[in-house]
């Protein structure tokens, strides 16, 4: 399994752009799927182009909630390639459902866990809010030759609830977990709770990114050590 930045708003390599939002593309050797696909198209295009991904190569679009940093790059995608899956839940607007039919794209609406691919669940609908409304959330967890693999765009459900989703469904604790965890705003004693339950339920590494918040990811590093994986758009991480 090789996970590949794609958008992110730090960077590794030359020519990647950075910009707030975030894409990760997975690639199983049977499967090509791209979660999540930033905020800015022509971004996300340059990034796509400059690490040699084609959108004609995926299967499938993976789609953690409907916020524009995280939806903004769809269109794009499926102008050049529309015989692929998106995978949704059902707490997206009509009007970003309407658009993947409109292109020819197959839809498939999640609400419950589900693998989508060989190996690979969708953890369904995960309760969450943000600024106060209701925002459901869903992530992925994938099966690797090192242990389940978790990633999440957001995480406005809490990390640790997502975590444990997607123990319930594999029956292992994670050997990575990917993504935004959304602490960007948390206090110090706050941050260090949440590395005391994902130390709690054996989350053997973390590489935590976009929304992390920088503080946050900084005190990740000294509470993981050797486990902490740093990533951003333009890294390559192969399991």
């Amino acid at each position: 399994m090789e996970l590949t930045g794609v958008y992110d708003n730090t960077v590794e390599g030359e020519g990647i752009i950075s910009g707030w939002g975030f894409s990760l593309l997975v690639s199983t050797g049977n499967e090509n799927i791209l979660f999540d696909v930033g905020a800015d198209l022509m971004v996300l295009e340059q990034n796509l182009s400059t690490l040699d991904i084609s959108p004609s190569e995926l299967d499938g679009v993976f789609l953690s909630h409907p916020h524009c940093d995280h939806v903004g790059g769809l269109s794009g995608i499926l102008t050049k390639n529309s015989d692929l899956t998106v995978f949704l839940t059902r707490s997206f607007p009509s009007s970003l459902k309407n658009r993947v039919e409109n292109y020819g794209a197959d839809l498939v609406i999640l609400s419950e866990p589900r693998e989508i691919f060989e190996g690979i669940w969708s953890t369904g609908e995960i309760t969450g809010s943000h600024r106060g409304q209701d925002l459901p959330e869903q992530g992925l967890v994938m099966t690797s030759p090192q242990g389940p693999v978790i990633i999440s765009g957001c995480a406005h459900p809490g990390i640790t609830k997502l975590v444990r989703r997607s123990k319930k469904i594999v029956g292992k604790p994670p050997y990575l977990t990917l993504g935004g965890f959304h602490l960007v705003a948390k206090n110090e004693q706050e941050v260090q709770q949440v590395i005391n339950e994902l130390r709690s339920e054996s989350v053997k590494k973390l590489a935590p990114t976009h929304c992390t918040g920088e503080k946050a990811i900084n005190l990740i590093s000294k509470g993981y050590g050797k486990d902490f994986v740093e990533f951003g758009a333009g890294t390559e991480i192969v399991i």
